[in-house]
């Protein structure tokens, strides 16, 4: 089902919630239909039943048993306590494949998570002179990251996975949102994952930047060092990256990728896209973690600007980071602009579930050109540690097919909220 745009701006805020349908998001979105692996988004369902709680996890296993002897798989995640994937990762390896695994030292924090990381190195061994094996980042680092802001140390928070082969095609990456764990922050909250099938310039990318992790060549300006990747629709993004010497880095948005992005968006302009009004252009923000408080700040202006910016977030009330509090009280501050205001909905730390995706949606006009569809999603949050500490990725795809499927499964993350205020309301957990 088509996203159901609303109409005039000044009953935009009024109908919201009724003018768009609950939409139950796709397990898997394709590109196309052909044999072998082919570039798809796959979804789960907190909500749903068992299998679409799982769908990524079980998309993934699929990949890895049509992994053929003599290929590769490289996984890097912060942390597994679901023994799904790496058990069908040994069952690759006992066949012929050559598997290697990297975890954040998390891996080790606790017995469910050390019984994952035990079967592995028992299936896989930790030699990385061999074909297989698995490792963990060293304590309070990444494995690329190593800086310390506040009390706040840097992380190994990837989620992708490299198949040189599998299903008959070769180079595929799967970045994803999910923690490999049967909880909020994997199974049991909205998470996602994209296909990438063929793009070898991309997959290459990853591949180099897993082999750098895995030397633990410490870099916090990464960002800079392997800079962004174009190839085709499709851009690759590694953190962590460095403000600007001399400048605080909670507020250097000329460092920041996704300041660049909003930057570089213009309201109007669109022919087919957009609004159904007048093709103003709608952004679409979906975080686990919302914290750069200029980037609230800059789509309340692009709101203001006339564009329709939505968001999605979670917000934990026992935060340390108080810029999570600026940043949504700043989203949700009344607006005596022409238009709605930025329209919030939230999750809270104490609810069933959790929105765990970190996604941006941009339907119009960008960089100049106008009717374009374009999705940004990886591991990284928007907080100064995805951003300036953690060993991240944010692939980027232009894709109307792929966007479409992450268009609906905002709508059911959107829509599935339990905190949907008003614009102007305050915090409410």
């Amino acid at each position: 089902m088509k996203y159901l745009r609303l109409a005039a701006a000044g009953s935009v805020l009024a109908g919201a919630a009724l003018a768009v349908p609950l939409l139950v998001s796709p397990s898997s979105v394709p590109r196309a239909r052909a044999d072998g692996v082919t570039t798809e988004a796959v979804f789960n369902n907190p909500v749903g039943t068992a299998a679409q709680q799982r769908a990524i996890v079980n998309r993934i296993v699929q990949l890895i048993a049509g992994a053929p002897a003599g290929s590769r798989i490289r996984m890097s995640v912060f942390y597994a306590d679901d023994p799904a994937i790496p058990t069908a990762l040994v069952d690759a390896k006992n066949r012929g494949v050559n598997v290697q695994v990297m975890f954040d030292h998390k891996e080790a924090s606790d017995d469910a998570k050390m019984a994952v990381y035990n079967q592995l190195v028992s299936g896989l061994g930790t030699s990385k002179s061999a074909g297989s094996w698995v490792m963990m980042c060293p304590t309070d680092r990444g494995c690329i990251g190593n800086r310390t802001l506040g009390t706040v140390k840097s992380i190994n928070h990837n989620k992708f996975y490299l198949f040189s082969s599998t299903g008959g095609t070769s180079n595929v990456v799967v970045q994803s949102s999910a923690n490999l764990h049967n909880g909020r922050d994997g199974t049991l909250g909205w998470n996602n994952a994209l296909i990438l099938a063929g793009n070898d310039p991309i997959y290459q990318q990853y591949s180099a930047y897993f082999d750098d992790m895995a030397a633990l060549r410490t870099n916090n300006n990464y960002y800079d060092t392997r800079t962004p990747v174009t190839s085709g629709d499709a851009k690759i993004h590694f953190f962590p990256r460095q403000e600007t010497s001399g400048v605080s880095a909670y507020n250097d948005p000329s460092e920041d990728t996704m300041a660049t992005v909003l930057d570089h968006i213009d309201c109007f302009g669109n022919t087919t896209v957009g609004t159904s009004d007048n093709h103003r252009t709608i952004i679409r923000v979906n975080q686990n973690i919302f914290s750069r408080t200029y980037l609230a700040s800059r789509l309340v202006a692009l709101d203001k600007a006339g564009c329709y910016v939505e968001v999605v977030e979670n917000y934990e009330r026992s935060a340390s980071d108080s810029q999570a509090s600026v940043s949504l009280n700043t989203l949700l501050a009344k607006t005596s602009s022409a238009y709605h205001g930025v329209l919030v909905r939230y999750y809270c730390d104490n609810d069933t579930t959790w929105t765990h995706s970190k996604y941006l949606l941009v339907e119009g006009k960008y960089y100049g050109v106008a009717d374009r569809k374009i999705v940004w999603t990886g591991s990284a949050n928007w907080s100064t540690n995805s951003l300036r500490q953690a060993d991240e990725s944010i692939l980027q795809l232009e894709d109307s097919a792929i966007f479409g499927g992450y268009a609906a499964n905002f709508a059911a993350a959107r829509d599935n909220a339990p905190h949907q205020p008003a614009n102007g309301a305050a915090i409410s957990c």
